[in-house]
């Protein structure tokens, strides 16, 4: 059995290009395109695999989509399980406006999945629960219950009570897998405002509503990321602001996954809450420098990581 599994529910086969202007209704002539897998699980194991990690993803795929990301992933060298489904896996692109620097993403819902999926889902996901780490990153796709994760979560536990599992969703998803309390949730500021339900003043309200969490035995660790602004990291005794690396952003694709895989590999090698936010912070940076697969080098993640600034906030109980 694997140390980690990693669930993705709805995978993609990315298709990134680039062009000098998006006009309409212009014919755009494109940079020849670059082919990824995407999805949050599956980036995550990227990372991992990258760092030597005994990962494992557990993904859905169908038609000829799917069996596209399976020829990846085998190529790639990654452990994964897939979970046949009826319809085709979705597809997602970016375009990057290189006058500008923009980017732009279009996402698509994907493949709508019965009760018949969804239960070899929990199936696969059953069988194969690792004793140490269950990652559960990215949405759900159409047809899931929105507990689905929280489900999961349930047989996972049955399985291994002890099990160590981080979630990175939004929304319903999200409230309902903390009412089964995780160890780690990545929130966007975004959606840790729609977790709380209303905006924040600042980051000592994040804080705050963080503590909240944890006093309830909903969450041990909030890893709470801020775009350019870095990230919160908060856990029932510490509270750390992580600054952003300057770098120059080409793509954010990937890039929360990339923080998350950073930062779960840091701590399941008893890395301290502070270097996990500075490896996660530094793998985060490797992807926003990179247009199409990303690629990891974990040397250079593991300096960059020490360039990473990691402030202590006051303690809010």
């Amino acid at each position: 059995m694997h140390n980690v599994l990693t669930v993705t529910l709805n995978p993609t086969l990315d298709v990134a290009t680039s062009v000098d202007r998006l006009i309409d209704h212009e014919k755009l002539r494109c940079a020849p395109e670059q082919e990824q897998i995407g999805g949050g699980g599956i980036n995550v194991a990227q990372l991992l695999h990258a760092f030597g990690a005994d990962v494992q993803a557990l993904l859905t795929t169908g038609g000829y989509r799917g069996q596209e990301i399976e020829r990846h992933l085998i190529g790639d060298g990654l452990h994964f399980l897939s979970v046949a489904i009826t319809e085709e896996s979705r597809q997602c692109f970016t375009v990057y406006e290189r006058t500008t620097d923009r980017e732009f993403r279009f996402i698509l819902p994907g493949p709508t999945l019965s009760e018949l999926d969804a239960e070899q889902i929990l199936s696969q996901i059953e069988q194969n629960i690792p004793q140490q780490w269950l990652v559960l990153s990215g949405s759900l796709a159409p047809g899931l219950p929105d507990d689905f994760y929280a489900q999961i979560i349930d047989r996972a536990r049955l399985k291994y009570p002890q099990i160590k599992i981080l979630v990175d969703a939004a929304g319903v998803p999200l409230k309902k897998a903390l009412s089964q309390g995780v160890d780690i949730i990545k929130p966007s500021l975004g959606e840790f405002e729609a977790l709380k339900g209303s905006p924040f003043s600042d980051l000592v309200e994040c804080v705050s509503f963080a503590r909240e969490l944890i006093q309830k035995e909903q969450v041990k660790i909030v890893a709470l990321t801020l775009g350019a602004q870095g990230a919160l990291m908060i856990d029932a005794t510490t509270a750390l602001k992580v600054d952003a690396l300057a770098v120059t952003v080409t793509s954010t694709v990937g890039a929360g996954d990339s923080f998350v895989g950073g930062l779960l590999w840091s701590l399941a090698n008893g890395g301290s809450l502070q270097q996990a936010a500075a490896i996660g912070t530094a793998a985060s940076a490797a992807a926003l420098q990179t247009q199409g697969k990303l690629g990891f080098d974990p040397a250079t993640i593991l300096a960059t990581s020490t360039q990473v600034l990691v402030t202590p906030l006051p303690v809010i109980r």
